[in-house]
């Protein structure tokens, strides 16, 4: 049965739940709307809704996209149209399309009873993060951090809950639910850890002397069999393939996160610094003096001619796309002294002018791409050409960048947190 057979009959059953559930009565005993209205602060791809919640009160909001006259009576019939059920505030309406005005209402009820009066509808739009910047708490990793957020499986209720994990100098760790509140972790290792990532079912730590920690619920780790000494500095991970590099050209690789072999050919003994996977199979590291390879498959690995003789920290690609089926990517390297480089397919690569001449870090390609540097240096860019600096009201050099939960965290040489969402 295809999807449009299915949508038809789908509405009809939405329909019919919501007006009876609305039920139109005038009765003075249904709930009024929350007093004071709804408030809405836009956030990327989402919008947050706060209002004055009343005990034993359900509560339930609609949104529309492009209809500022919306109301129950034409909610459902609005493309787009969207609802989350028996909600508290606040609330966050995810999944939301970025740049588009929203309008949104709420209704109160009773038990799942009707609806009582609807809330004045009020209209927000959501739009990239990155251009304001709060400060967070301390976070007691060291000048070095690596950060990454995942799920893990709570056993007590068969959910899936997502969690934050940081690791830095000497072997410290944190987990936490959300980055207001850390909880230090009994260390495993006293090694630093310089990098963390999620993928192939785990939390993946890294660090020096190619020590590889493990964990699939963030609290208990296991040592991995490495297959290096060298320093690891970065870490990328495909859907069933992990790729850490380090120093002195060294690729390692995983299928399970436990078992690393080296990789077959890696034609560079300069330091990797960056590592990254594009769903369209590519794979590019990037090092010292400007050091860029390519692999189709994560093992053998090819050289290619960057420009610039600048160490490069990290890379990215940024996916655009072309129908419902194909996207084309945009690849971008970051490093020192201002250095940004773009490439349509990971080989060609020009030189970029960010406006600046201090050095990135660290680098996002998710919806867009941002770059995080020295001094509180931001930049970000849709097209990895074209860039603008951001206001970070920071002037420590900023080091890691965590792009998770629609939201954008960092962390800088103090080890405090700043994000953006």
């Amino acid at each position: 049965m295809s999807l449009q057979s299915l949508r038809a009959p789908l509405w009809v059953l939405i329909a019919a739940f919501f007006l009876a559930a609305c039920g139109g009565s005038s009765n003075k005993d249904l709930p009024g709307p929350p007093v004071g209205g709804l408030s809405l602060e836009p956030g990327d791809s989402q919008v947050t809704v706060s209002w004055k919640e009343t005990p034993g009160v359900e509560y339930w909001i609609f949104a529309s996209p492009n209809n500022p006259n919306v109301s129950m009576s034409t909610w459902l019939a609005s493309t787009g149209s969207t609802y989350r059920l028996k909600v508290n505030s606040p609330f966050i309406v995810s999944g939301l399309l970025n740049g588009t005005p929203y309008s949104f209402f709420m209704t109160s009820r009773v038990n799942s009873g009707p609806g009582g009066e609807a809330s004045p509808t009020v209209i927000s739009t959501p739009r990239l993060a990155g251009s304001v910047w709060k400060a967070g708490t301390k976070l007691n990793t060291g000048a070095k951090t690596g950060m990454t957020y995942g799920g893990v499986i709570d056993t007590a209720t068969n959910t899936v809950k997502y969690v934050y994990v940081a690791v830095g100098q000497e072997g410290r760790m944190f987990s936490a639910s959300s980055i207001d509140a850390w909880t230090a972790l009994t260390p495993v290792i006293k090694t630093d850890l310089n990098t963390a990532g999620f993928g192939l079912g785990k939390f993946l730590v890294l660090g020096a002397a190619g020590k590889i920690l493990y964990s699939t619920d963030a609290q208990t780790w296991l040592t991995a069999t490495s297959a290096t000494s060298q320093n690891l500095n970065a870490l990328a991970v495909s859907g069933n393939f992990a790729v850490a590099v380090g120093d002195n050209g060294t690729i390692i690789t995983s299928k399970d996160a436990m078992n690393w072999s080296i990789a077959k050919s890696v034609p560079t003994t300069a330091h990797l610094l960056g590592v990254t996977y594009a769903p369209n199979g590519t794979w590019a590291a990037v090092g010292a003096s400007g050091t860029l390879l390519t692999s189709s498959d994560g093992l053998t690995w090819t050289s290619q001619t960057t420009g610039t003789l600048s160490d490069l920290k990290t890379v990215g690609a940024l996916a655009t796309a072309v129908n419902t089926t194909t996207n084309t990517y945009t690849y971008v390297a970051v490093g020192n002294n201002g250095t940004i480089i773009s490439s349509p397919d990971a080989l060609t690569w020009t030189t970029r002018n960010a406006g600046t001449s201090e050095s990135f870090n660290d680098m996002s390609s998710i919806n867009q791409f941002l770059a995080v540097g020295s001094r509180g240096t931001i930049v970000t860019s849709s097209d990895g050409i074209n860039w603008t600096q951001q206001t970070s009201n920071s002037v420590i050099n900023l080091n890691t960048l965590l792009r998770a939960d629609n939201q954008y965290v960092v962390v800088n040489s103090a080890g405090d947190l700043i994000y953006s969402k």
